[in-house]
């Protein structure tokens, strides 16, 4: 008797546990928070029935064009739900690349841009929100360095820092032992790293995985997270609305307040699918219901026996014919019981199969409550090349040194709902990505014994992810910085000049005869002659200048610390370079080129103007054939 009531209550838990039992009748959908607005408000939004706002269209996973030509993403799902819970109807700005739009909310053609890096400068123009987009900074080193696996071990080291970004004078404060290693890029910063000049660099993690791709750093790793998910605003987006809306930034900073962080891992698990088990809930229930009927019907039949135990000494007939109909049932309990478990043992076997099924892709494992394997499906020697006895026994030697493995440990001794991401290279040593979900496994005590999990091979889309990123700040056919990344490379040239009174020269160059290359050789031709021109270009440069591709042959160049006499020389020696013999294959031609130049802060103090003025003074050479030409006023005079 005992035995069955255990059993039952085995089986009971235990679908419980798999159906959340203790909310068995499934629970409505909460409504959506109420957004607690002021009567001023709730007046202003009324007489501002459309919003226009803009997205940045090359910012995966928060707002991207997909292959459709449709924006989605994070920020947009964001936006639709302030959408809904204001009542606001937004106007999507055509056009999303982020110079254009920046432009555009700049005239106040935009009212809000949905992700903005809240920088001072940017204060005059816009007001923001909170952040509600988090990034990183990571610590990279050489790959042998085994001293710096914290942010503490950077004391009394030599550390590379790019000039002019936010975050380097916090750094600075917090680590004052720290003897700072200026560079001018990124790029710099880990070839500073790779040669040895520093002991490390600090950056944002994703910047610094799209350059290692690019330049084939592979002697520098992760060391260690310097802000992980960083609450620093100056590098993290908000909303930004324009200046004379600030009522506006008070209503978007009230209905982000409303949705919840349940809602926004949501949203982020959204562009994460993971695959879970389908277990079948009803056959489970109908197995319950009837081992409760048997059940009950044993205890009212035993309930009714003794009754008539403690009135009258039943006859020996009367119990022998009671024991056989208890035996009887007991029997029939016991075959329902094996008959059941039977069935739910086959539901297993399917779901196995199924995720064997998935071989190239996926496989299944199961771990007790130590972390120690006592199952792995065979599909692991289709994505990783080991066999079941090789990963379990040596998979700790299979981890990289990516610090997002740091916490494997941990996850496999606790229970840990939330998918989680591993780097392990394969059979070949080539590195794959892993994505892990673990399901929680109860006994019949409901005590914790172990996980079942499923782990998917992403390395696919996560290559995919790093390109497409990549293509956002970079120039595909000669692999220079595009117009985005110059933007924001030449305000930081010129915040860190505008600190150390230094000048900065700005060229704008367009190729001679560029057009009667692609008219009469072919488009294939014109594509070499500028990649030919880019390494030309760069060959001329210091490593501190910025060479960027702003579009058909046209070129910009940035040199800091220079100013109208030493920029001089150089513009020369670039013109020499251009008129050299362009050859391919039996083709020979020259070309040449003109160059406009302008001089911060001789000529202007801001970032838009030195490059409308370098355009006008390269229009200038260009017209009268002059090769090179620094801006003057009398050309601002003649354009008006």
């Amino acid at each position: 008797m005992h035995y069955l009531i255990s059993l039952f209550f085995f089986i009971f838990l235990n679908v419980a546990a798999a159906d959340g039992f203790g909310d068995i009748v499934s629970t409505k959908n909460k409504p959506d928070p109420v957004v607690q607005l002021t009567s001023k408000e709730r007046a202003w939004l009324a007489n501002h029935k459309k919003i226009r706002i803009a997205f940045d269209g090359s910012l995966p996973p928060y707002s991207f064009i997909n292959d459709s030509g449709q924006l989605e993403g994070i920020a947009i799902e964001v936006m639709n739900i302030l959408s809904k819970r204001l009542g606001i109807k937004f106007e999507t700005y055509p056009n999303t690349s982020w110079n254009k739009l920046y432009e555009a909310a700049f005239a106040r053609k935009v009212d809000v841009v949905a992700t903005m890096v809240n920088r001072p400068d940017r204060k005059q123009w816009f007001i923001f929100t909170q952040p509600y987009l988090i990034k990183s900074l990571v610590i990279m080193t050489k790959r042998d360095n085994v001293t710096i696996k914290n942010r503490s071990d950077l004391k009394g080291k030599r550390v590379a820092m790019v000039k002019g970004y936010q975050f380097v004078d916090r750094v600075i404060k917090e680590l004052p032992s720290v003897t700072p290693y200026f560079v001018n890029s990124m790029l710099d910063g880990l070839k500073t790293v790779s040669t040895e000049k520093a002991d490390a660099t600090i950056t944002f993690m994703a910047t610094a995985s799209y350059l290692q791709t690019k330049y084939l750093l592979t002697d520098l790793k992760i060391a260690a997270f310097y802000d992980l998910n960083s609450a620093n605003k100056s590098i993290n987006e908000s909303i930004a609305v324009r200046k004379d809306w600030p009522i506006l930034a008070d209503i978007l900073q009230k209905a982000l307040v409303t949705i919840s962080e349940e809602e926004m891992q949501n949203i982020h698990a959204k562009w994460v699918p993971s695959i879970k088990p389908s277990i079948d809930y009803e056959l489970i229930r109908k197995i319950v219901a009837v081992f409760i009927s048997v059940l009950v019907l044993l205890l009212l039949w035993i309930a009714r026996v003794r009754r008539q135990n403690k009135k009258i000494q039943l006859s020996k007939t009367e119990v022998q014919t009671t024991n056989k109909i208890l035996q009887a049932l007991k029997s029939d309990l016991e075959h329902l019981v094996l008959k059941r478990t039977a069935e739910l043992n086959s539901s297993e076997h399917k779901f196995r199969s199924l995720v064997e099924n998935l071989r190239n892709e996926y496989f299944f494992y199961q771990r007790d409550c130590k972390g120690t394997f006592t199952y792995i499906s065979p599909s692991i020697t289709n994505i990783l090349g080991y066999t079941v006895d090789e990963f379990m026994t040596h998979y700790h030697e299979y981890l990289t040194d990516n610090p997002i493995n740091l916490k494997i440990d941990e996850y496999s001794q606790s229970i840990h709902n939330s998918p989680y991401q591993l780097e392990i290279y394969n059979a070949q040593k080539d590195i794959h990505w892993l994505e892990v979900t673990d399901t929680p496994v109860y006994d019949e005590y409901n005590k914790y014994i172990g996980v079942d999990g499923i782990v998917h091979d992403i390395t696919l889309r996560k290559q995919a992810d790093d390109r497409l990123i990549w293509l956002s700040y970079y120039d595909e056919l000669t692999g220079l910085a595009n117009r985005r990344l110059f933007a924001d490379q030449l305000q930081q040239v010129i915040s860190m000049a505008h600190r150390t009174n230094e000048s900065v020269s700005l060229f704008y160059l367009d190729l001679d005869r560029f057009k009667f290359v692609n008219d009469s050789m072919g488009h294939s031709v014109g594509d070499e002659v500028l990649k030919e021109t880019a390494l030309r270009i760069s060959s001329t440069l210091r490593d501190s200048d910025i060479a960027a591709r702003l579009g058909g042959d046209e070129f910009a160049l940035l040199l800091p610390e220079t100013d109208a006499n030493g920029a001089s020389p150089v513009a020369e020696k670039i013109l020499k370079k251009l008129r050299e013999p362009y050859i391919f294959d039996e083709l020979e031609f020259t070309l040449g080129g003109s160059i406009g130049i302008a001089v911060y802060p001789q000529d202007t103090g801001s970032s838009e103007a030195l490059v409308h003025f370098a355009d006008m003074a390269m229009y200038h050479a260009k017209q009268g054939k002059l090769g090179v030409s620094f801006y003057s006023e009398s050309m601002q005079q003649k354009t008006q």
